[in-house]
């Protein structure tokens, strides 16, 4: 506010589409899985709508993509393989499966 004048809200361009994409969603503080790239345990939680332990054991018994093991201390599952996992529920849940 500036001399008890409101100020319209100001609107950011992006010259890329996937900065666009994570900009909006920090802006909008929604969750937000990028389709490139991997994720740890820890990082896809929050899109799951299950726990740790049941992301272990389905990603061993194949009802879960699995994950990639980085090193003797790091395994992570690719993200475009998690969203297709998470399209394919939604549209088991949307056909009454």
């Amino acid at each position: 506010m500036t001399n008890g004048i409101t100020q319209p809200p100001s609107i950011t361009l992006f010259n890329n589409i996937s900065n666009d994409i994570e900009q909006m969603a920090d802006n909008l503080h929604a969750k937000y899985l990028p389709p490139q790239g991997m994720s740890r345990a820890s990082q896809l939680l929050p899109f799951l709508p299950f726990g740790s332990s049941t992301l272990w054991a389905w990603s061993r018994d194949g009802r879960f993509p699995s994950p990639i093991r980085l090193s003797n201390t790091m395994t992570a599952w690719r993200n475009a393989d998690v969203i297709e996992w998470l399209n394919n529920q939604n549209t088991r849940i949307n056909d009454g499966v």
